[in-house]
């Protein structure tokens, strides 16, 4: 099975379009076979959208695939939108999207934060699950070192996936982990340095 994170244009035979209505905005998306749930917009990433508190400042869609979340939270607060993944097929629908929904990004293509140098006041992450908790884990260590002095990282993560391990890690590198939310076996964690 070849998973979201791995590019294989070969997979690009089915674009279609999705919808989704959220805070009083209208909102379509572009996406294609092989892209992170590409039938439907993810249920944690909306749940994740839908327990956030209000942000401003720069904010990183950390492995945004095709820029839900990034696309949707800059609409509808004050941010200096970038949005990063490691799939570059998935990145120009990002860029695609943005365009679509009258929001700018800026986009970068790479693994975590190789490419990417600049501190944020808010991350968010919908980790790669089937990447594993090497990646997974890499991504919030980094995360940490990426973040300014008062900004948050937000992750969305299901007790079937390792919540309850992936919440010990994260008290390790961070000083607060606040939990926004936790229903059905969705976890939204909030956390700050």
């Amino acid at each position: 099975m070849s998973h979201y994170f791995i590019e294989n244009s070969n997979l690009l035979t089915n674009e279609r379009e999705l919808q989704l209505e959220i805070f009083g905005h209208s909102f379509r998306f572009l996406t294609n076979n092989g892209l992170f749930s590409c039938d439907k917009i993810d249920e944690a990433s909306l749940t994740l959208l839908k327990n956030m508190p209000p942000i401003e400042g720069a904010l990183l869609d950390l492995g945004c695939g095709y820029g839900v979340l990034g696309i949707t939270l800059a609409k509808v607060n004050k941010v200096k939108l970038t949005q990063s993944d490691i799939n570059s097929i998935a990145l120009s629908y990002t860029i695609k999207n943005a365009k679509l929904n009258n929001v700018e990004t800026h986009a970068i293509h790479s693994d975590a934060f190789t490419a990417i140098k600049d501190k944020f006041d808010v991350i968010t992450l919908n980790p790669p699950i089937h990447a594993g908790k090497t990646v997974m884990y890499r991504m919030y260590e980094e995360a940490a070192e990426h973040l300014t002095p008062s900004g948050s990282l937000f992750i969305v993560i299901q007790k079937k996936h390792g919540a309850e391990s992936t919440i010990k890690k994260l008290n390790e590198l961070f000083s607060k982990c606040n939990v926004l939310h936790k229903k059905k076996g969705v976890f939204i964690l909030q956390l700050s340095l």
